[in-house]
This record gives structure tokens, C-alpha cells and sequence, in this order.
């Protein structure tokens, strides 16, 4: 069996990161994607909350989102790919819509945290909202 890399690279994605074990997972399907000479743009969407609001919405402990993209980048250094990051203020969704459309991007990679039924209905997961705004394929990485 074919992986995704072998199918379609090199091409452009765009990879949701906040520093979850999810969005980890997203960064390695991303590069796969990708494939060599292929090109991820890594996104992370700043809240418009206060500091100390923002961490707590976040499982990293990496409290400033210029180091979430430090730390994407390192982790996709040993890919042999270009890897461009971008800060964007609002919600994840959005952001990551409008990143991909402004690339071009063959496809946008996100994490799935796996959120109880409860949290998914009040506030909806950056996945599902995708799956409508996206203006190229989707993978979810689980």
C-alpha cells in the first residue's frame, strides 16, 4: 500500500499545531504529506484571550505562541521540507481555512484530541468546523 507522500508529493500543506499530542501527530502525517521538496506551512491560531487565560486552554506548557512555532519547526526539521509558520489571531478554523486558501495548500492536517460528547456541543471541535470552510481536502489525525 501506497502512502499519502508517494501519491502526491511534493505539494503544500497546511498543519494546525498548538502543542498538543494531536497536533504532534498532525505535524508527522503533514510532513508525510508533503513529501520531499513539499512544503508545510504550520499554523497557529492566537487567541484573543489574555495570557493567562490561553494557557490554560492549551495542554502545552509553552505559554507564548512564537514558541509553539519554534517547537513545530524542530520537529519537522529532520523531513527534508520546507517548513513555513505563521501566527494568526482568531478562531482555529477560520485561520486555518484563510491559510490554506492564501498558500494555495493541497491539504490542511489537524489534530483530533478526542473531546467528551459535552465539550464538542459547546464549543465544536477545529475539525468539524473545517469540514465546511475547508477549501481543499482535509485529514484528520487521530
Amino acid at each position: 500500500m501506497q502512502s499519502v507522500a508517494q501519491v502526491v508529493a511534493p505539494c503544500t500543506v497546511v498543519a494546525g499545531y498548538d502543542g498538543s499530542q494531536a497536533s504532534r501527530r498532525a505535524l508527522w502525517r503533514a510532513a508525510e504529506a508533503a513529501g520531499p521538496g513539499g512544503e508545510v506551512v504550520v499554523v497557529t491560531a492566537a487567541s484573543p484571550l489574555r495570557p493567562q487565560e490561553w494557557e490554560a486552554e492549551s495542554e502545552s506548557p509553552i505559554d507564548e505562541p512564537s514558541h509553539l512555532l519554534e517547537e513545530a519547526a524542530a520537529l519537522l526539521d529532520r523531513y527534508g521540507i520546507e517548513v513555513t509558520t505563521r501566527i494568526e489571531r482568531g478562531e482555529p478554523a477560520e485561520v486555518l481555512a484563510e491559510a490554506a486558501r492564501s498558500v494555495d495548500a493541497d491539504l490542511i492536517v489537524v489534530g483530533a484530541r478526542g473531546d467528551s460528547y459535552l465539550t464538542r456541543t459547546l464549543r465544536g471541535p477545529v475539525a468539524e468546523k473545517l469540514v465546511t470552510r475547508s477549501p481543499c481536502d482535509l485529514l484528520v489525525a487521530h
